[in-house]
C-alpha cells in the first residue's frame, strides 16, 4: 500500500485545532455546505477566547447550528490532545439525530452498545462518544463516582437546561405508594404530617394523587437516622438514586403525596460526578429564549462564565411564529372550542398539527375528540416525518427536546399553563405564588414550547394559545417580562394581527377568522412576510437580569456554608437575598426565606428556629406551622362587601384584564379539575364577590378546604369533592367524616357564629354507612353551572364603564340582578341531601 504521508510536510501532517479549518477537511455529503456566519462566528470566537476556559456557554437561537458546533469543538479538543470527549443530549431521540448529523458531516462518532458499555475508541481519543444524559448522571454510572470517577477531557451538555431536569431526577428517591417503604415512612411522619393538615393526611392514605404534604425540616432533622434504616432494606429497588442520595440524607428534603413520596438534597452533589464535575473544558449549549440563571444551582457554574456567553448578535431572531389568542376575537371563543376544532383527524391534511398539553388530564379533552395523545415520542415523530399528518398529534408535558421541524407541524397548540410536576417543585408552587423563581420557570416551559414547530431561520408556524390561567399570564403581562426579546415581538405582532383582523375585515365569525390568519402563513402570503420581517427587525434586546442571578448565587453560598458547619454564615446569605431582592410587598417569599433561615438555625438554637418558623407562618399560612406559639384568629370582614367588592375590581388596569381574571377564576370551578386549583378558584371567587375568603386547610392546617365570612357573624363552609367521577351514586362515609370533623372544627373555633355547610359533589345522596352531624347541602354540577354563569354575567356588566369609578349603587343593583346578594348566595345554588337506606 502506498504511504502517501511520506510524501507530506510536517505542517501538513499535524492535526489542525482551529475548528473552522478541521470542517474544510471533513468528508462530509454532498448537500452540507461551508459554515454558517453564525457558525464561523462562534467558533471562531470559541477557539480564540474560550477554549482554555473550564466552562462556556454558547447561546444561539434555534436552527443556527448548534448541534455541528458542539462537533467540531469537541473535535479541536481531541486533536489538542484534550480528550476524551463526549457529547450529551437530552434523551435517547436526540442522540439517534445527533449521530445523523455527525455522520452526515463527516465527524468520528461513536455510542453506547445495547449493554450501555463505552466503547474503546472513546477512551482511545480517536472519537467523540454521543450520548444521552443519563449515561453519566445516574448512581451506578459507567464513568464512575466520586474518587473513581474516570477522567473526560472534555464535554458538550447539549439543551443544557433540558439536562438540568435529568440530573435533578438522578438525586430524587422516587418511591410509589404501593411499595412497603412508602408505608413505613409515611407511620415514621404520621404525627408530624398531621400536624401539618390533617385531611390533607388523610387524603394521601387513600391515594389521592392531589394530596400533598412535605415533611418538616424540625422532624426529618430528629429522624433522619430512621429513615435511612427504613430506605437501606430496600435500596435495591432504587438503587441509582441511592448511590447519589446516601451520604446526604440529613440534608434532603421530602414530600408525600397520594400517589408516592420523594426524597432528594436541597444541594445536589454534583461533585459526585467526577467525570462531569472534573472535565478541564465543559460547553453548555443553550438557546436565547433560556434564563441561565439556573445552571447556578443546577450544574455548580459561576456567575462570571453565565454573564459572559459565546453570542451571535448580529442576528436577531429566527424563524417565522404567528402567535394567535383566538379568545381575543370577541371575548368568547373558548378551551373547547379550539380543542373541537383541531382535535378532529383530516385525511387530506398536508401538514402537522401538535398540540402541548401540562399532563396528561388536560389531554383527555383532545382524546375524546379525536386527537392521538401521544405515550411514544418516538413513534409519533416517525409517523410525522413519514408525512402522516392525518391525525393531531398530543404531547403531554413535554416543552423540549422534540423537534417539529418544517411540515411536521405548521400549527401549534400550546393548551393551558405549565405547572410543576415533581412534588418538590408542587410544593414550591403551592406556597410560593408570588415567587419570581417560579414565574421565570413557568415563563421558560412556555418558550421552550413555542420553540418546538420552529427549527431553523427559514421555518414556519402559527401557534395558537389556550386555556384561562395561560391567557391571562401573557395579558397581564405576569409572565412577558421573563420571556425573551423574540417571543415578546413575535407576542405583540400576533395582537397587533387580531386587533387588525377584528378592525378591518369585518368577519364576525371567529373560527373563519382565525383560519384567514392561519392561511396567511400556512399559504406564505407575501405581505404577511414582509409585515413579519419588518417588525421582527426593531427588537430591542433585553437588559441583562443579574437579580435572578445573584439571587441564586446567594442561595447556593447560604447551601454551600450550611453544608460546611456555618448555619449563621448561611443565615447572612439569606438575609442578603431579603433585604436586596424582595420587595417590601412581596410577603409571600419573604416568608419562604425566613423559614430557609429556619432551617438553617435548627440544629444550632431550636428556639431560635421556631421563632423564625412562626415569623414566617405569620407572613405567609402556606409555609410549615410551626409547633409553638401559633395563636388562632377568626376570618372577619374588615369593610363592607361593596367597598370590598370595588377595591377588588380598581386592581386591574382595564376591562379585559379584570375578565380575564373572572375567566381563570371560573376556568378553576368545574368538575374534574385539580382540587387544589378548585380550592383556589374558590378562595378566590369569594374574594372577587367582596367576601372574606381562605382555605383553613391549607393555612391553619386543620378546618374545611374554604371559608367564607359573607356578613358580620354568617359564614359559609366548604368541603370540595370535585376530582370524585360525576356518575358517582353517593356520597361514601369517609367523605361524610370528612365533613363532620370540618363543622366541629368551625364549631370549636367560631362558636356562636352562623354558618351554611356546602359540600361540592356531583351527587345528593348519602350513603348508609355515613351521616352528616350537621346540616349540610351539596352544590352540585348543575349548582356551580348556574353560579358560574352568574359571576360571569355580573362582571360583563362593567364591560361598558370605567371600572375605577363605579359605585355602590351600579354594583349592587347587578348583584340584585345576577341574584348574588348574600341571601342568594345561600339559598339558590346548593340542594339538600338525601340519606340512603
Amino acid at each position: 500500500m502506498i504511504d502517501f504521508s511520506k510524501k507530506l510536510g510536517a505542517n501538513a501532517l499535524a492535526k489542525k485545532t482551529d475548528p473552522v479549518e478541521i470542517y474544510d477537511l471533513l468528508d462530509r455529503a454532498s448537500d452540507k455546505g461551508p459554515l454558517r456566519p453564525a457558525q464561523h462566528n462562534v467558533l471562531k470566537n470559541w477557539f480564540d477566547n474560550y477554549r482554555t476556559k473550564k466552562d462556556v456557554i454558547i447561546k444561539l437561537h434555534t436552527g443556527q447550528g448548534k448541534t455541528l458546533i458542539g462537533l467540531l469543538l469537541l473535535q479541536s479538543r481531541l486533536n489538542e490532545g484534550k480528550g476524551p470527549s463526549l457529547y450529551l443530549c437530552p434523551n435517547k431521540y436526540l442522540v439517534e439525530q445527533t449521530c445523523e448529523q455527525a455522520k452526515q458531516f463527516g465527524v468520528k462518532y461513536c455510542h453506547i452498545d445495547t449493554n450501555n458499555n463505552i466503547p474503546h475508541e472513546f477512551w482511545e481519543n480517536k472519537s467523540i462518544l454521543i450520548a444521552h444524559v443519563q449515561l453519566l448522571f445516574n448512581g451506578k454510572t459507567k464513568f464512575g463516582l466520586k474518587n473513581s470517577s474516570l477522567p473526560v477531557g472534555s464535554i458538550v451538555l447539549d439543551d443544557s437546561h433540558a439536562c438540568i431536569d435529568t440530573i435533578q431526577e438522578a438525586f430524587t428517591i422516587r418511591i410509589k405508594k404501593e411499595h412497603n417503604v412508602f408505608e413505613k415512612l409515611l407511620t415514621l411522619f404520621d404525627a408530624d404530617l398531621e400536624g401539618q393538615g390533617l385531611a390533607k393526611l388523610e387524603e394521601i392514605k387513600l391515594g389521592e394523587y392531589e394530596a400533598l404534604l412535605p415533611v418538616p425540616y424540625w422532624a426529618w432533622q430528629e429522624k433522619y437516622k430512621d429513615v435511612v434504616s427504613i430506605l437501606v432494606e430496600k435500596k435495591a429497588d432504587y438503587q441509582f438514586s441511592w448511590e447519589l442520595v446516601k451520604d446526604v440524607i440529613q440534608d434532603c428534603q421530602c414530600v408525600f403525596s397520594g400517589s408516592g413520596v420523594e426524597i432528594t438534597p436541597y444541594r445536589n452533589p454534583i461533585e459526585q460526578f467526577g467525570s462531569f464535575y472534573k472535565a478541564s473544558h465543559r460547553v453548555f449549549m443553550s438557546a436565547t429564549t433560556n434564563n441561565d440563571s439556573f445552571f447556578i444551582k443546577g450544574l455548580d457554574l459561576s456567575i462570571d462564565t453565565i454573564r459572559k456567553p459565546i453570542k451571535y448578535d448580529l442576528e436577531k431572531w429566527s424563524g417565522e411564529k404567528m402567535i394567535l389568542i383566538p379568545y381575543l376575537f370577541n371575548y368568547s371563543t373558548n378551551r373547547n372550542d379550539i380543542v373541537n376544532t383541531f382535535a378532529k383527524p383530516n385525511p387530506s391534511r398536508k401538514y402537522g398539527i401538535v398540540g402541548l398539553t401540562p399532563s396528561q388530564y388536560f389531554s383527555k379533552l383532545w382524546q375524546i375528540c379525536g386527537a392521538t395523545v401521544s405515550e411514544s415520542i418516538e413513534t409519533q415523530i416517525k409517523l410525522l416525518k413519514e408525512q402522516r399528518y392525518e391525525n393531531t398529534i398530543v404531547f403531554s408535558n413535554r416543552y423540549d427536546g422534540i423537534d417539529l421541524a418544517d411540515d411536521m407541524c405548521r400549527i401549534l397548540i400550546l393548551d393551558s399553563k405549565p405547572y410543576a410536576t415533581t412534588l418538590i417543585d408542587r410544593y414550591h408552587e403551592s406556597c410560593r405564588t408570588n415567587s419570581k423563581v417560579t414565574d421565570v420557570k413557568i415563563a421558560q416551559k412556555i418558550e421552550q414550547g413555542l420553540g418546538r414547530a420552529v427549527r431553523g431561520e427559514k421555518d414556519y408556524c402559527c401557534i395558537l394559545l389556550i386555556g384561562d390561567e395561560l391567557i391571562k399570564n401573557f395579558r397581564t403581562k405576569s409572565l412577558n417580562q421573563y420571556f425573551s426579546a423574540q417571543t415578546n415581538k413575535q407576542i405583540e405582532i400576533g395582537l397587533e394581527t387580531i386587533e387588525f383582523a377584528v378592525k378591518e375585515t369585518g368577519i364576525t365569525d371567529d373560527y373563519i377568522a382565525l383560519k384567514e390568519l392561519i392561511n396567511l402563513v400556512i399559504n406564505r402570503d407575501e405581505n404577511w412576510k414582509k409585515f413579519y420581517k419588518e417588525k421582527m427587525d426593531l427588537i430591542e434586546p433585553n437588559k441583562e437580569d443579574n437579580d435572578l442571578l445573584e439571587l441564586f448565587e446567594l442561595e447556593k453560598k447560604a447551601e454551600e456554608k450550611y453544608r460546611d458547619g456555618e448555619p449563621e454564615a448561611a443565615v447572612k446569605h439569606i438575609q442578603s437575598i431579603i433585604d436586596k431582592h424582595l420587595g417590601g410587598d412581596n410577603k409571600d417569599e419573604r416568608g419562604w426565606y425566613l423559614q430557609e433561615m429556619a432551617r438553617y438555625l435548627y440544629n444550632e438554637s431550636k428556639i431560635k428556629s421556631n421563632d423564625l418558623q412562626l415569623s414566617a407562618y405569620k407572613i405567609n399560612r402556606y409555609l410549615l406551622k410551626p409547633t409553638q406559639g401559633v395563636q388562632f384568629q377568626k376570618l372577619k370582614l374588615n369593610k363592607s362587601r361593596l367597598e370590598n367588592i370595588k377595591n377588588w375590581i380598581s386592581k386591574f388596569d382595564s376591562y379585559e384584564e379584570l375578565k380575564l381574571e373572572v375567566n381563570d377564576i371560573l376556568g378553576k370551578l368545574s368538575f374534574g379539575v385539580k382540587a387544589d386549583k378548585f380550592e383556589q378558584g374558590i378562595n378566590n371567587l369569594g374574594e372577587a364577590l367582596g367576601f372574606a375568603s381562605e382555605r383553613p386547610d391549607k393555612e391553619h392546617k386543620k378546618g374545611p378546604d374554604n371559608l367564607w365570612n359573607v356578613r358580620a357573624s354568617e359564614y359559609i363552609l366548604f368541603e370540595c369533592k370535585n376530582e370524585v367521577d360525576e356518575n358517582r351514586a353517593e356520597i361514601n362515609k369517609h367523605e361524610t367524616g370528612q365533613m363532620n370533623v370540618s363543622c366541629a372544627w368551625f364549631k370549636d373555633n367560631y362558636a356562636g357564629e352562623t354558618v351554611k355547610n356546602i359540600m361540592v359533589i356531583p351527587t345528593k345522596n348519602i350513603s348508609a354507612h355515613g351521616a352528616f352531624s350537621q346540616e349540610v347541602e351539596i352544590l352540585n354540577k348543575r349548582g356551580l353551572k348556574k353560579l358560574n354563569n352568574n359571576v360571569d354575567r355580573f362582571f360583563k356588566e362593567f364591560k361598558d364603564f370605567d371600572i375605577h369609578t363605579l359605585t355602590d349603587q351600579q354594583i349592587d343593583s347587578f348583584l340584585v340582578a345576577h341574584t348574588l346578594t348574600v341571601e342568594n348566595i345561600l339559598n339558590e345554588y346548593t340542594i339538600k341531601p338525601y340519606q340512603l337506606r
